[in-house]
């Protein structure tokens, strides 16, 4: 028996008929309000009879004029079984909460459709006005820290043959930290032209906030993190060569793969936390352009 407990808040028997998701799984009752008092009670027959009275019929009749024809024949047979078991006086109750929740959707006045204009080559520039100029300040933040990282990482940190270990056919070493940076595109004009066709909005003007997009960095702050980092492999370096060495004296090659192995592990680890550092540090990537553009407000114009 349905109870309280089980119903939904409407009563509008088109919202179960003309769900795809449920599929008439769930009895009609389940999304009526009124059906709290027309649940069959303890002491009514719970058997659905064999034919259905008149007004449950035109109950069912009534339901199926909100379904997709396609779907009618379903669904008659599960309305035919959610109205089974009510009396004329339950059936009388549903159709007066139904005709109840239609006169109350037709006074809601109709929502007014927004007429969209076409987008203007005036609004193209409106937006552009404003990405444009972040975008190329980004690009060149970029650039600068592109070349200053890049320098500063071959100022403070060991080449790559410096704790290597190589001779004829063979090679140990325990890596670096990184190629040079490279978060600049090779050519602005295109991250400007991209962005417009791809980000900018094409149904009129917006205002977008670039607030998050950093155009500046702490040049101080990235050399301190390359030069802890770089001290660091600098570190790891002495403590592989005081080891590699006796294992390559003795032709341990197996021992001195292993310890290549553990000592590239830990540089990995030191290369994972400057990365972090970086994200912080940097101007970062083209994300945070993207989504100033793709979450702009639109303005009236």
């Amino acid at each position: 028996m349905l109870t309280p407990d089980t119903l939904a808040p409407s009563a509008d028997v088109a919202k179960f008929v003309t769900s795809r998701k449920m599929r008439f799984l769930y009895p009609l009752a389940a999304v009526l309000t009124c059906a709290v008092f027309l649940s069959p009670t303890a002491g009514e027959a719970q058997t659905a009879p064999a034919k259905l009275r008149p007004d449950q019929q035109r109950a069912v009749e009534i339901a199926l004029q909100q379904v997709e024809p396609a779907m009618r024949p379903m669904a008659r047979e599960q309305l035919s079984k959610t109205f089974a078991p009510f009396s004329e006086a339950q059936i009388a109750m549903m159709m007066a909460k139904m005709e109840e929740n239609k006169k109350a959707a037709a006074a809601k006045p109709a929502p007014v459709a927004e007429v969209e204009r076409p987008m203007t080559p005036a609004d193209i520039e409106y937006n552009r006005a404003q990405y444009e100029p972040v975008i190329r300040k980004h690009w060149a933040v970029q650039k600068r820290f592109d070349e200053f990282a890049s320098a500063k990482m071959a100022s403070h940190c060991p080449g790559r043959d410096e704790y290597a270990r190589y001779g004829s056919g063979w090679r140990y070493e325990i890596g670096q930290l990184g190629e040079a940076s490279s978060l600049a595109s090779w050519n602005v004009e295109t991250n400007v032209e991209v962005a417009g066709k791809a980000y900018a909005p094409q149904d009129g003007r917006y205002s977008f906030d670039f607030s998050k997009v950093r155009l500046t960095f702490d040049e101080t702050a990235v050399e301190a993190a390359i030069k802890q980092a770089c001290s660091s492999l600098k570190t790891k370096g002495k403590e592989f060569l005081a080891k590699v060495d006796p294992m390559i004296a003795r032709q341990d090659w197996d021992g001195a793969f292993k310890l290549e192995q553990t000592a590239q592990a830990g540089v990995s680890a030191i290369r994972t936390e400057l990365d972090a550092k970086f994200a912080q540090l940097s101007p970062g990537d083209f994300s945070a352009i993207q989504m100033a553009m793709m979450n702009g407000k639109k303005v009236k114009s």
